[in-house]
C-alpha cells in the first residue's frame, strides 16, 4: 500500500494484515554530497516501488522522510505516529547507519547509478530488492 487517498481509505480496516510500515529515509543536504544524496534517494525510491509491488498487502510505504545534517527528530516522531496507528513492524530503508528504538533499519548498498546503462541499473536494483525482501521476511520472523 502507498500513502495515497485510495490506499489510506482501506488501511485502517486492513491494519492486521498490513502490519509493516516502510519509511524511505535519506539526506537532502545541499553540500558537497548533494549528488551522492540524490543518487541515494533515486535508489531508495526505486527499491521501495519494487518492494510495494512484490509485497503488496503486507507493506505500507510511507512518504520519504528527509534529513538535513543527520537530524532524526522528524523520523523519530513519525515512527511514534506509525506505532500509535497500529503498525507492528516499522522498517527504515536508508543509506545511513542509524539505530533508533522501535524501528528496524535496512541499510542499502551505495551504487553509483547515474553512469550506468538502464539494463545494468535495473539488474543491480533487482538484486538489492531481493536482498531487502529477505531482510524484511527475517524481521517478520522475529518474535
Amino acid at each position: 500500500m502507498l500513502y495515497n487517498h485510495q490506499d489510506l481509505k482501506v488501511l485502517k480496516d486492513e491494519i492486521e494484515f498490513v502490519d509493516t510500515a516502510v519509511i524511505p529515509f535519506a539526506s537532502a543536504d545541499m553540500d558537497d554530497g548533494a549528488k551522492s544524496n540524490a543518487s541515494d534517494m533515486e535508489m531508495i525510491q526505486t527499491v521501495t516501488i519494487q518492494l510495494e509491488k512484490q509485497l503488496k498487502g503486507r507493506l505500507f510505504i510511507t512518504p520519504a522522510v528527509m534529513t538535513v545534517e543527520q537530524i532524526t527528530s522528524v523520523l523519530e516522531a513519525y515512527i511514534e505516529q506509525l506505532k500509535s496507528y497500529g503498525f507492528k513492524k516499522i522498517i527504515v530503508l536508508t543509506h545511513h547507519d542509524l539505530e533508533l528504538e522501535d524501528a528496524h533499519f535496512i541499510v542499502l548498498n551505495r551504487i553509483p547509478l547515474e553512469d550506468m546503462s538502464l539494463e545494468m541499473k535495473m539488474s543491480l536494483i533487482n538484486d538489492e530488492v531481493k536482498d531487502v525482501m529477505k531482510r524484511i521476511i527475517a524481521i517478520w520472523n522475529l518474535k
